[in-house]
């Protein structure tokens, strides 16, 4: 078998990319080499890049700045409830909230709208394709031109827009900013009242549902005001047994006392005697009643009036001996009299007091029975209650926040205070182009073709850059060489067999120089 030597020795010509291993000499002798090469492919390139260069068209850029503070839209309002109200996002998250506002495609839509597709793109607005599709377009150049940034830890918002014209530049920017500024208000607080209101309503028609189910209930059970009727029931039931438990005590204290008098009564008697008096005494009587009748006419020492003396000395002397009533007189006993009137009086206030004691009884029965019934009915009067004091205050609540909604969104619709416009867009004196960008990368684009091109040429020439190269590749030392002239021709293929001598190693090779 043949080794790679006499491989090579075999071969009639021998190129650089067989060398094992290229030097920066040797890449610096075939860039050399190939200089012409070199040369037109750069130039060519460069100057492609310079016609791009100076075809590039200018640009203006117009620039606005918006400085964002915490408004009212930002501080939370719970829709029910009052947990977390008033909480506030930081100023991070408002300014980055606000940054994605405006760069929102319906913000972009009508702010090129507002100035007009043809005005803005007119190769886009020329384009053939459905409205649809320009504005698609329209939007996504727009997008791609539209800058917006912020700093860090800086409430202020920096936007900027690039146009081939400059008054339509600084008309699109301000467009912009002005549909955001619209936009917003929208978004913020644009729905809230119309939802406010909604729910407004459709509270109030259930609240009136709750009320008329609440009427239809007390005038079911004949209730005309449920809370003032319970307390009147439990004062009434209150009463009742007081004034019951007071006729109790009087019952048994009127028939104590009718007992005690109906005692009394048994034991008096009927009939008791009243008086008695005697004859004797009724003369003695009649006696000096003459005597004071006989005075008046006579002397004290006359006949008449000495016979009336010694008749009065008879009876008295007769009565002083003792004188036996002749006639007693009876009658009924007063004091059973007065006992039975109190008895009688007495008897006729325990019935009483037993009557009113039935009554009570009965009243206290039928309040109870009324007082449970409520008692058992209150728990679905308080449910109705409830829900229809619920409904109200949330129908009252949401109203407030309607109107408060509908307040704040004139409010903003008249001024934006939270984002004030630190700059205008005007109109850009100055503008740039790609120019250079284009013409540096254009020349680092040809630097590296046109050497890819003379190496790649280069490795595929039969030669060698130098001798050190040559002598690598063939793997043989280089004595000396020669300069070429003239194209060598090609050796003819030799019908000789080929001595041994020819498979050897040879020990001086002369090699043409590539210059």
């Amino acid at each position: 078998m043949k080794t790679g030597a006499q491989a090579r020795a075999e071969r009639t010509w021998f190129g650089w990319g067989e060398t094992p291993k290229l030097s920066l000499a040797d890449l610096a002798a075939m860039l050399w080499a190939e200089r012409f090469v070199v040369l037109a492919v750069g130039g060519a390139i460069c100057a492609l890049g310079l016609v791009a260069a100076l075809a590039a068209p200018k640009t203006y850029t117009a620039r606005s700045e918006l400085l964002v503070r915490l408004g009212q839209e930002y501080v939370y309002q719970p829709t029910a409830g009052g947990a977390g109200a008033g909480a506030t996002p930081d100023m991070a998250a408002v300014v980055n909230a606000e940054m994605r506002m405006i760069a929102s495609g319906s913000v972009i839509r009508s702010a090129i709208e507002s100035v007009g597709l043809a005005t803005l793109y007119p190769q886009i607005a020329s384009a053939s394709g459905s409205d649809a599709r320009k504005l698609a377009a329209a939007e996504r150049a727009f997008a791609e031109n539209l800058t917006v940034e912020t700093a860090p830890q800086t409430p202020a918002i920096g936007l900027s827009f690039e146009h081939r014209n400059p008054e339509v530049a600084a008309a699109a920017l301000n467009a912009l900013v002005a549909q955001y500024l619209t936009h917003r208000r929208d978004v913020l607080v644009g729905g809230e009242f119309e939802a406010l209101s909604s729910q407004t309503t459709d509270l109030g028609a259930r609240a009136a549902t709750a009320s008329a189910a609440l009427a239809a209930f007390l005038t079911e059970h004949e209730i005309g005001d449920f809370e003032s009727e319970l307390a009147a029931l439990a004062a009434r039931a209150g009463d009742v047994e007081t004034q019951l438990l007071d006729t109790q005590t009087r019952r048994r204290e009127a028939e104590a006392r009718a007992a005690s008098l109906g005692a009394r009564y048994r034991d008096e008697p009927s009939e008791i005697s009243l008086y008695s008096e005697s004859d004797a005494r009724r003369e003695l009587v009649a006696a000096q009643i003459e005597r004071q009748q006989l005075l008046s006419r006579y002397q004290e020492d006359a006949l008449p009036v000495r016979e009336v003396d010694r008749r009065i000395a008879q009876l008295e002397g007769y009565l002083a001996g003792g004188d036996p009533p002749s006639i007693t007189r009876r009658g009924a006993n007063p004091v059973r009299q007065e006992v039975a009137g109190q008895l009688f009086a007495t008897e006729a206030e325990a019935r009483a007091l037993r009557g009113r004691e039935q009554s009570l009884t009965q009243q206290r029965q039928q309040v109870r029975d009324r007082l449970r019934q409520m008692q058992a009915l209150e728990p679905q009067f308080r449910q109705l209650q409830r829900d229809r004091t619920i409904l109200e205050t949330n129908v009252q609540n949401f109203a407030t926040r309607a109107e408060d909604a509908r307040a704040r969104s004139q409010m903003l619709g008249r001024a934006t205070d939270n984002i004030s416009p630190v700059e205008q867009a005007a109109v850009p004196t100055q503008g740039k182009s790609l120019r250079w960008p284009i013409m540096l990368v254009t020349l680092l684009i040809a630097g590296i073709v046109a050497l890819a091109a003379g190496l790649s040429r280069g490795l595929m020439r039969r030669g060698f850059p130098t001798p050190s190269c040559a002598a690598r590749a063939l793997d043989t030392p280089v004595l000396a060489v020669m300069p070429r002239h003239e194209p060598a021709p090609k050796p003819k293929a030799s019908t000789k067999k080929e001595t041994p001598a020819a498979k050897t190693k040879p020990a001086l090779t002369l090699v043409e120089g590539g210059a």
